[in-house]
């Protein structure tokens, strides 16, 4: 009776150790299953460029006053003088108060040496202000700089061109970008003989608003009855990287 109970003990043991084994080795397989990659594809690695070009329909002008008096206050106040009879005038002339605004203003000492007394010697006081005056009517840029001269302005630093509507004009320069990444990657596929698939990854470069810049010299300017001002057009370019897949 005992050795029978021993038999069948040793014979339950051993059971149990094969489903242990069995249960252990499918759990392996398993997770070594799991573990198995898949096989690696190739990809298509292209850079897109789309251009458009555009009309401008904003201008942007630098109108600078610059005054000088051995008395700064009387420098100063000249200057507001001239600021303020420039901004009248302008407003007159059509531009909203709301697009006229100071991008600088300086106040210096004019410092140089005296040769005859053999010593450096201060000289007037000098005072800079300008304003940034948006011109929403492409047309009439040029006669927004006469107005400013006319009214005292003595310097007219820059003048930059732009579109209002810059998203619109980026977007549609973004799908030529997209659609030349395509033609690029179907030609290297069709040269390999491979099927390409939809794009894996798509990366787009950064974005700088398109301006065109216009240096003036204020003195000749000033001599025409006119001053003729032409935009030109704008150049709009946007970037994308491109992966594909076969």
């Amino acid at each position: 009776m005992k050795k029978m109970m021993k038999k069948g003990i040793g014979l339950s043991v051993v059971v149990a150790f094969l489903l242990v084994f069995f249960l252990m080795g499918g759990y392996s397989t398993l997770i070594a299953e799991a573990e198995v990659p898949e096989t690696n594809k190739g990809e298509i690695n292209v850079n897109g460029t789309g251009v458009l070009m555009v009309k401008p329909d904003i201008g942007i002008i630098n109108i600078g006053i610059e005054t000088s008096d051995p008395d700064s206050k009387k420098a100063q106040e000249e200057n507001s003088k001239l600021s303020q009879q420039i901004m009248e005038a302008l407003k007159a002339s059509g531009i909203k108060e709301e697009d006229i605004k100071t991008a600088y203003y300086n106040m210096y000492r004019e410092q140089y040496y005296n040769s005859s007394e053999n010593k450096p010697q201060q000289g007037d006081f000098k005072v800079s202000h300008s304003f940034e005056v948006t011109v929403k009517d492409i047309d009439k840029v040029g006669s927004t700089v006469d107005t400013a001269v006319s009214a005292g302005a003595n310097n007219i630093n820059q003048i930059r061109f732009t579109v209002s509507n810059t998203e619109k004009y980026y977007n549609e320069a973004l799908k030529l970008a997209v659609n030349n990444a395509a033609g690029k990657a179907s030609t290297i596929a069709e040269t390999l003989g491979v099927t390409i698939s939809k794009p894996m990854k798509v990366t787009e470069s950064g974005y700088s608003e398109p301006t065109y810049n216009k240096y003036m010299d204020v003195r000749m300017e000033a001599a025409m009855d006119s001053t003729p001002i032409t935009a030109g057009e704008l150049e709009i370019r946007a970037h994308v990287s491109v992966t594909y897949g076969y």
